[in-house]
């Protein structure tokens, strides 16, 4: 995993809102991915982009253009995150 992404979700990650981490993280690097480079976001993912655009507003997705990584990586720790919750869908912490 990409140090730097990985740095910056340990800054991030909010252990009392595990979920919401999750979905904070998934939905910027599924816009970064969409908006920002030639990657697809896999179907499996079942992300849907918003028809006005990246929410660019949003830190975490800041933060992905700001570190400028390479779109393996982007796509690597989404897949990660994608895993991560469906772990959390499993124990119930899914809201």
């Amino acid at each position: 995993m990409n140090k730097d992404l990985k740095n910056e979700w340990q800054l991030n990650y909010d252990s009392g809102d595990a979920w919401g981490s999750c979905m904070q993280w998934l939905f910027a690097v599924c816009d970064y991915l969409t908006f920002e480079t030639d990657e697809c976001v896999p179907d499996h993912w079942q992300f849907k982009p918003s028809p006005f655009g990246a929410n660019e507003d949003d830190y975490t997705y800041q933060t992905l253009k700001e570190l400028d990584v390479p779109s393996e990586d982007v796509l690597h720790f989404g897949g990660l995150l994608v895993r991560f919750s469906e772990l959390l869908k499993r124990k119930g912490l899914n809201y």
